[in-house]
């Protein structure tokens, strides 16, 4: 009996520390988008930056609170996310010549990821 309280505790630990311990994604930049074009996330996960398009390539949040790169092609950077971190993000490299709008954008969400 004492042996089975102890085996049911271990289990109890491994699944708490599982469910709190944080994920590691990866954003693919792809020549013209982002894959995935929105990553679903929770606060203390790490992500990962991948640059697939045979150029540098720089990203820029939405409201400029963070950058990475330039990233050199077929080279990552990552980043750790946290609650409050701006999850709307721009190819720095991709603007339009007309009116200087970003033309990638790609988009991080702290929200429940959709069922399929």
């Amino acid at each position: 009996m004492q042996r089975m309280m102890q085996i049911g505790a271990v289990l109890a630990m491994l699944t708490t520390a599982t469910a709190v311990s944080a994920a590691e994604h990866e954003i693919l930049i792809l020549p013209d988008a982002y894959f995935p074009s929105i990553l679903y996330i929770d606060d203390g996960d790490t992500v990962k930056f991948t640059n697939l398009t045979g150029s540098e390539h720089s990203i820029v949040a939405k409201n400029d609170s963070w950058a990475i790169g330039p990233i050199a092609d077929q080279a990552s950077v990552s980043m750790v996310v946290e609650k409050g971190t701006q999850t709307t993000f721009y190819d720095a490299n991709a603007v339009s010549e007309e009116d200087g709008s970003f033309l990638v954008e790609g988009r991080m969400s702290f929200a429940e990821a959709p069922l399929d």
